[in-house]
This record gives structure tokens, C-alpha cells and sequence, in this order.
């Protein structure tokens, strides 16, 4: 079975493009992930993973996957093969499925703590008898 999952941020704003065949919308997007195994933790180790999904949907989410987002996707990696200047090469990416906006930029964040901190209030005694059950 051929599946990836994988968390990251936006390295670049989507591009939308069009399958020229079908005319069916195809968004590309650079995802930078970080390795979970390091040596050295002030070198941290990066790989820059393309994507692409298609369909309908992506026209309007395109607007949305945006630099700096951190997301999740889930899809099938692939790897194409072709021939540039008489030299084979390939190019590796994810044909995204699903995917999922992790956290918003760090302003919302920041205004969403504030307003969700709920002040505590002195708890007083009570006298059991002022129970009514």
C-alpha cells in the first residue's frame, strides 16, 4: 500500500493550474517537513516536499494555502520519470487526498488564548446544610 501522512508548513502560496487535457484544476504547494531524528538539534534537518491535488475543490482552497500554514496531508507518493537534454531524471511528489490547516497564523492564536483564559474565582466554603438534596 502506497500511503503518506505528513505535517508541515508552506513553504510558498499555492499555484493553481490547469490540466490542459481536462481542464481540471491541479494546485501545487512546496511542504517543508521536518526530519524527526537529529543529531544535532541546532541544525535541524528540512525536506521541501511538493505536492499537488486536483479537483473542483482545490479552486477555492487555493486561497487558503498560504505561506507559513502549518497543515497535514494525506495521499499517495509518486515518482515520475522523464527525460531533459537526453539525461533521465525524476521528480518525487504527493498526490494529495485530504488535507487539514493545523494552526491559523500566530495573531489569531494570540487573540484566541486571550479570549478563551477564563479568570478563576476564589472558591468559598459552603455549609452543608444549605445543600437542598
Amino acid at each position: 500500500m502506497n500511503r503518506v501522512i505528513l505535517t508541515g508548513r508552506l513553504v510558498r502560496d499555492a499555484e493553481l493550474n490547469y490540466i490542459a487535457s481536462t481542464s481540471t484544476p491541479k494546485m501545487n504547494f512546496s511542504l517543508a517537513v521536518e526530519r524527526a531524528y537529529q543529531k544535532d538539534k541546532n541544525n535541524k534537518k528540512v525536506d521541501f516536499i511538493n505536492c499537488e491535488q486536483l479537483g473542483k475543490h482545490v479552486e477555492n482552497l487555493c486561497q487558503y494555502v498560504t505561506k507559513g500554514k502549518q497543515i497535514l496531508v494525506e495521499g499517495e507518493l509518486n515518482i515520475d520519470n522523464y527525460e531533459k537534454d537526453g539525461e533521465k531524471r525524476s521528480f518525487t511528489k504527493v498526490k494529495v487526498d485530504r488535507l487539514e490547516f493545523l494552526a491559523g497564523n500566530s495573531n489569531a492564536n494570540t487573540e484566541n488564548k486571550q479570549n478563551n483564559e477564563h479568570k478563576i474565582e476564589e472558591f468559598n466554603d459552603f455549609d452543608e446544610d444549605e445543600i437542598p438534596f
